[in-house]
């Protein structure tokens, strides 16, 4: 049986995202009725099956631009500067993370070569 209140949780997370606020989801989910020893593990519900059938669709049309934008860089898409793709590359890979549980911090990336 499909939560609304864990739709209802997704809907308000794009909503932040589109507004380019930062995403609070402990926060989110008290405002939608969760507990608060729920709002402090918020991928019990950023994983049900409810949550991802409102966030996929929006992640599938950021990933098409990101494949859109990264196939257009050497060419640059409808006129725009290499550094305004670059930045919605970018802003994109960030979001679709995001809404989809993914890391958005810095991570310490290795190349097997360092010391």
């Amino acid at each position: 049986m499909p939560s609304e209140n864990a739709k209802a949780v997704a809907r308000d997370i794009i909503a932040t995202v589109r507004k380019g606020e930062k995403v609070n989801k402990g926060k989110i989910l008290r405002k939608h009725g969760y507990s608060k020893s729920m709002s402090e593990h918020p991928n019990k519900v950023t994983e049900t099956d409810s949550f991802k059938a409102e966030i996929n669709p929006i992640v599938k049309a950021m990933e098409k631009e990101r494949q859109a934008i990264l196939a257009a860089l050497p060419t640059k898409r409808k006129g725009a500067s290499y550094r305004d793709l670059v930045d919605a590359a970018d802003k994109l890979t960030k979001n679709i993370q995001l809404l989809t549980g993914g890391k958005t911090s810095n991570e310490k990336v290795s190349f097997g070569w360092e010391e």
